[in-house]
């Protein structure tokens, strides 16, 4: 890579516990900072009002935690990857942190378009996967989830959207019992036209079950990655 254009970090940090509900933004705003602390050589935006040359990967429903969140810095100086992960595991809390680093080249693709897949697991207490499963099945076959926004006049009632399944989810849900409580493994695909939620995907879902729908006790993403 040329140093007159500086350099390109993909890092991969951690999302856990408590600072699953930090904000999309917070999260940004909180990255930025361990990455200030650690005092790597970002380089900045022109302008009136310059910042951090950084992207992030999709954004996490509020709440969710996520073993694979990716963000890619553009720096001026090179930096051992190595040395620039301790630097910033120093400035870091175990909940919200970095875990691997390396360089890109400087024209590949964003986090979003390299991996538009995201792997997720879902936790329920004290319920049967059979009912789980049959929640699950009956909104597959229905083929859709409703969503409900806000009119652009912000006046009127709330525009309901119907967003199609196909191409949006991968395969059938995989639904495990585990002990008093069901854990289900499903995987969404980003669209252009709108991605599926995976908070409004299970909503939708437990919208099936008869009675007092089981509690969600963590939803977690596993993984990012590209189409295979």
């Amino acid at each position: 890579m040329s140093e007159n254009m500086g350099f390109l970090m993909r890092i991969k940090y951690v999302k856990r516990g408590r600072l699953a509900f930090l904000s999309h933004l917070e999260t940004i705003r909180s990255m930025e900072r361990i990455i200030r602390r650690a005092g790597l050589p970002y380089a900045v935006t022109e302008g009136f009002n310059p910042h951090m040359k950084v992207s992030f990967g999709p954004a996490l429903p509020v709440g969710a935690a996520s073993e694979c969140e990716y963000l890619d810095l553009r720096l001026r100086e090179y930096v051992k990857p190595q040395d620039a992960l301790q630097r910033m595991l120093e400035g870091s809390v175990g909940d919200l942190a970095p875990v691997e680093c390396g360089y890109i080249d400087l024209r590949a693709d964003a986090v979003t378009v390299a991996f538009p897949v995201s792997e997720w697991t879902a936790l329920f207490e004290d319920c049967r996967a059979q009912d789980v499963q049959e929640a699950f099945g009956a909104l597959m076959e229905r083929g859709y989830i409703e969503v409900k926004r806000k009119p652009k006049k912000r006046r009127g009632p709330l525009e309901v959207k119907q967003v199609p399944l196909e191409g949006r989810l991968l395969g059938e849900p995989l639904v495990v019992q585990e002990g008093s409580g069901v854990r289900v493994d499903f995987a969404t695909r980003a669209q252009d036209q709108g991605s599926l939620r995976p908070d409004r995907f299970i909503e939708a879902a437990l919208a099936f079950v008869e009675g007092e729908p089981p509690r969600l006790a963590s939803l977690v993403r596993l993984r990012l990655r590209g189409d295979e």
